[in-house]
């Protein structure tokens, strides 16, 4: 029987689900709340007092954590570097110059900057070893003699301590926190001077008073016997008796019932009470118990038209989405007509946000098929252009030309060298990779420098430096060459002067910096040439430029640094790359 009705109830449409569930949790949670309501009725007025005094424990402890954190406050200020090395100058300083005054002032705007988010603290003053005194936001109230020679002496006692000092008045009632601030840099633990910061006792019992879910009809704290706080218009005689530290009583007062119940601080000494008005606690639940059934009755009555609207319209995107998704299964990607079935504005809610994702999820996955086939073509067409200008007929005609010249000078030495590096060119260029390791195009460079080096003699001089960890980085195939070549071009071909041409890969920590300088300017069409990666003239014999090698460095990382920059005193190419930005899915297996 259980199993054919779950059977029958999982087979119910969605909306007919949530009206069911919703039904009988509202009935059962209308009987169990009745009958907690009568039952809690019973046990009140004891449950009532225990409560109370947890949550007054609750707010002295909130109270408490609020003073010590002025305690890790002045201890951050008394070790703070910048504070000790004023205040070190400061006691230093001869106190009849201007200077002293100057450091004495410096002090302010750092004491401020450590207190100026504690809306708590009434003031704080620093006293340096001459007696001078510094103090941010109101005048720290005047303790007295006898309080003054009592804070005295607790610091004397508690060299570097936190020592804590309460009012004894109500017209101002104030907690003095002050502290020693002592030489810790050099561990010489010498006096530097003495801050003390006032906590208005109004602020921090108003700033905490929101931690109590149920609201006393007024607060009071005592010192002792003295009362320094009362959070009504007049002053009722509700002081406790001071051999409890804690406890609760029922007293008349005026001819009204109170709950009263207090709780002394370990901390500061000072007993918090908090009054009830008797009446008015059964005033409320008399209150809430006639709304809570009156309530219960409108929701019964007005529950069918609810639950049905909410079950259409939790339902309806669900079955929006579903049907898009089938789309998607039934027409075999046509990613077009299932966001055609989307609503152009969903709403805020989990539903809403998972039509936005799918709907996120279809655009990019659409825009992932047409870009990785533009990023193939992209790429043939990249590796074709770079074979041309790595293997050109100009480059090979011209090392040849000098091979045979050295051949028939007899120079042998330069001629082997000219040719294993002539060698290691090609065989690159013909290698089917994309992507070599950042030494490996170093090693690439340094062969293509020693035949141009071999070529120029002394018409250009090469500077080639590389550091760190090469083997760990990695670079599109051909990347310092095209580089080195524009640099060659533009700085030695079309100048009768010397060039100097630095290349220098440095790989430091996850940082891998490229640089490609020539000591010649270019002039604007040819800056334009080479950043287009046009040809210059019939003779250059290649396309690739530095339009290219970004397109490249692209598809590996997704975010690099590539500048160029072009003066009278030279051109130089940048390229700064991280570590964490490689595109690992795109490194081919062969790199």
């Amino acid at each position: 029987m259980f199993r054919r009705c779950k059977r029958r109830f999982l087979d119910l449409p969605l909306a007919q689900k949530f009206v069911g569930i919703f039904v009988v949790l509202t009935l059962l949670s209308g009987a169990l709340m009745i009958g907690a309501l009568h039952l809690g009725l019973s046990v009140f007025e004891e449950k009532f007092y225990e409560k109370s005094l947890q949550e007054l424990d609750f707010f002295v402890q909130r109270v408490d954590d609020d003073i010590q954190d002025i305690d890790t406050l002045t201890r951050s200020i008394a070790v703070d570097s910048n504070i000790q090395e004023q205040l070190n100058a400061l006691a230093l300083a001869d106190p009849q110059t201007a200077n002293y005054y100057y450091l004495l002032t410096g002090v302010r705007p750092l004491l401020l900057e450590k207190i100026y988010q504690d809306r708590q603290i009434n003031s704080l003053q620093y006293t340096d070893l001459n007696g001078h005194t510094l103090t941010i936001g109101q005048d720290v109230p005047d303790p007295g003699a006898r309080r003054q020679t009592a804070l005295e002496m607790a610091l004397n006692a508690t060299p570097g301590g936190f020592v804590i000092q309460t009012s004894d008045s109500a017209d101002f009632p104030y907690i003095l926190c002050g502290r020693r601030i002592l030489r810790s840099q050099d561990m010489s633990l010498k006096k530097l001077g003495t801050i003390v910061v006032a906590l208005d006792v109004g602020k921090l019992l108003d700033n905490e008073i929101h931690s109590l879910s149920s609201r006393p009809s007024e607060l009071y704290l005592y010192n002792g016997t003295q009362l320094i706080y009362h959070s009504g218009a007049g002053k009722a005689a509700v002081l406790p008796p001071e051999e409890s530290a804690h406890g609760y009583q029922i007293s008349t007062i005026g001819g009204n019932k109170y709950y009263i119940c207090w709780l002394t601080s370990p901390l500061t000494g000072l007993r918090l009470c908090s009054v009830f008005d008797y009446h008015q606690i059964y005033g409320q639940i008399n209150t809430a118990r006639n709304a809570l059934i009156f309530g219960e009755c409108a929701i019964l009555l007005l529950f069918a038209w609810v639950l049905l609207h909410m079950a259409r319209l939790v339902t309806k995107p669900i079955h929006t989405l579903s049907e898009a998704m089938q789309t998607v299964d039934q027409q075999e990607g046509n990613f077009a007509a299932a966001r055609a079935l989307l609503p152009a504005d969903p709403a805020a809610d989990e539903i809403g946000t998972l039509t936005r994702e799918f709907d996120s999820m279809l655009g990019k996955i659409d825009t992932l098929i047409h870009e990785n086939y533009e990023k193939q073509l992209l790429l043939q067409e990249t590796r074709y252009k770079m074979l041309q200008a790595q293997i050109n007929p100009h480059f090979l005609y011209n090392t040849l030309g000098t091979l045979n010249w050295l051949v028939k000078a007899g120079n042998r030495e330069d001629a082997c060298r000219m040719i294993v590096s002539l060698g290691d060119i090609l065989r690159a260029a013909l290698s089917p990779r994309q992507n070599s390791t950042a030494a490996a195009d170093v090693h690439l460079a340094e062969s293509y420098i020693a035949i141009q080096q071999l070529r120029y003699r002394s018409r250009a001089e090469f500077a080639l430096t590389a550091s760190g960890e090469l083997e760990q980085w990695y670079l599109p195939h051909f990347t310092l060459q095209p580089l080195v070549e524009n640099a060659i071009h533009y700085g030695v071909e079309d100048s009768d002067e010397v060039c100097r041409i630095t290349v220098s890969a440095q790989a430091e920590g996850d940082t891998l910096t490229l640089r490609v300088h020539n000591g010649c300017g270019m002039t604007p069409e040819q800056v334009d040439a080479v950043l287009r990666g046009r040809p210059l003239g019939a003779d250059t014999g290649h396309g690739i430029g530095l339009k290219n090698i970004y397109e490249r460095l692209s598809m590996l990382y997704e975010n690099f640094v590539f500048d160029f920059d072009s003066d009278e005193t030279g051109t130089t190419v940048r390229i700064v790359l991280q570590q964490s930005d490689l595109k690992a899915q795109n490194l081919p297996s062969d790199a």
